[in-house]
């Protein structure tokens, strides 16, 4: 048997064999693209030549109409409708009745805490008066569109912005058409009280409106708290405090006791205590501590974040908000931080039955500093 070398893979790319010759013997890699079938085309050009044939055949045809429009239900009975219209009717009232008790609510509900014990609701009061008269308007619409208009579906060709004349006078016959379609003509209740729920909303932002305007006691009114002489301070769950209640070193928030005073943002203030000693009064407040007790308002004058953070080593207050640091024992000072001037003080003392009293108001606005520029 004769041993026929077999050609190195570098001998075949030397000299490769024939297309034909290269793909017998059952190699299946090759290519069935020859030079005689291969042909480049212009997809630029097949592409415009389908679209002359596309636009040929679209001359000589007409374009396929839509379906027509259909109803999606069948129309009511004149009972029914009769119905329906009561109730959107009753749903325009309803909107009417909102705007009426928003207004009453605010000219005439008391929203100071001190003036009555069912102010607490003024607020939500007026939050579901509003709630009432949007809604109201709100859900009569969409239940007159559901129940009284007519409910089709249709389709509509786009087509250029410029409409022709024709098609303008069949729009205007399509708009009053469809004024007549929505009952409003014939319909007196269901305009009647359309106009008078739509138009009252224009009352409901007339009470909100007056605030824009110059107030005249506005100063007046920041600069007052409900701390008054003889107001007991009270924690959280309305126990006074009597002297010697707190340990030493530690803080406790404290209220005025008037009601709703736990729920005022500008009365929390803490009663902090430490050795007599330490304390360093400012001028014209020596009498306003009661035996190394003194009291600070919690809020702090950056930004309103409350200050509740003591270091009873160094009778630093801190905030936790922007790192605002008080000394509590030097009038609380600023030490350190953004804020602008001291905590206001509240001057304190202990009435007959040893329980801790104000002996009056904070002498400065409570809050940021903005509120009063010229405090130190």
């Amino acid at each position: 048997m004769t041993d026929t070398p077999k050609d190195s893979i570098r001998d075949r790319l030397k000299s490769p064999a024939d297309t034909g010759d290269a793909n017998a013997g059952g190699d299946s890699r090759g290519s069935d693209v020859t030079d005689a079938s291969f042909q480049q085309t212009d997809s630029r050009a097949e592409l415009a030549a389908h679209g002359r044939d596309e636009r040929q055949h679209g001359s000589a045809s007409a374009p396929v109409p839509h379906a027509a429009s259909h109803l999606r239900h069948e129309d009511l009975s004149e009972a029914a409708a009769r119905a329906a219209e009561r109730k959107v009717a009753a749903l325009f009232l309803l909107s009417v009745l909102g705007v009426v008790g928003f207004v009453v609510t605010y000219f005439v509900v008391p929203f100071k805490y001190a003036e009555s014990p069912d102010n607490r609701w003024f607020t939500p009061l007026l939050a579901v008066f509003m709630a009432l008269a949007l809604g109201g308007i709100g859900a009569g619409a969409v239940k007159w569109a559901k129940t009284l208009m007519v409910d089709e579906e249709a389709v509509q060709e786009r087509h250029g912005f410029a409409s022709e004349a024709d098609e303008r006078d069949a729009t205007g016959q399509a708009i009053m058409a469809g004024f007549e379609q929505s009952g409003l003509p014939r319909r007196k209740l269901l305009r009647n009280t359309l106009l008078l729920g739509a138009g009252s909303l224009a009352l409901l932002p007339l009470p909100l409106l007056l605030d824009l305007g110059p107030y005249p006691h506005k100063e007046r009114a920041l600069r007052r708290t409900a701390w008054k002489k003889g107001v007991r301070l009270v924690r959280r769950n309305g126990t006074p405090i009597r002297l010697g209640d707190l340990a030493l070193g530690s803080l406790e928030t404290v209220y005025p006791d008037v009601p709703g005073g736990i729920h005022m943002a500008d009365a929390p203030t803490m009663l902090i205590r430490m050795q007599p000693d330490e304390l360093i009064p400012r001028k014209g407040r020596e009498d306003w501590s009661v035996e190394g007790h003194i009291a600070y308002s919690v809020i702090c004058t950056h930004l309103g974040c409350p200050v509740k953070l003591y270091e009873q080593q160094t009778h630093h207050l801190f905030c936790p908000c922007h790192q605002s640091t008080f000394d509590a024992a030097n009038g609380a000072k600023v030490v350190f931080g953004p804020a602008a001037r001291s905590l206001p003080q509240l001057a304190i003392s202990v009435d007959a039955d040893g329980y801790f009293v104000a002996q009056g108001d904070f002498p400065e606005p409570v809050g940021p500093s903005f509120w009063e520029r010229n405090s130190s």
